[in-house]
């Protein structure tokens, strides 16, 4: 019987500690995705004020069109 008790608080020990060690890896996956979301965020935010930028300093309709269209196509 004493043998018994002694294998199941191993057991139990050793759940324990894999649990312990698959929570730390779920919080520097969550680290990771974070900042490469962040990171793509603030690329986001560049894009679009870029994006402002160049349809500001159009002159008219037409050039704006003529560098949407180079800018899509590549002629």
């Amino acid at each position: 019987m004493v043998s018994e008790q002694k294998i199941s608080k191993e057991q139990v020990a050793t759940f324990a500690d894999t649990v312990e060690i698959t929570e730390l890896a779920v919080g520097n996956s969550r680290f990771g995705i974070g900042i490469i979301l962040a990171m793509a965020g603030f690329v986001g935010i560049w894009g679009c004020l870029c994006l402002v930028n160049g349809v500001v300093q159009t002159q008219n309709i037409q050039e704006l069109a003529r560098g949407i269209f180079t800018a899509f196509t590549g002629i």
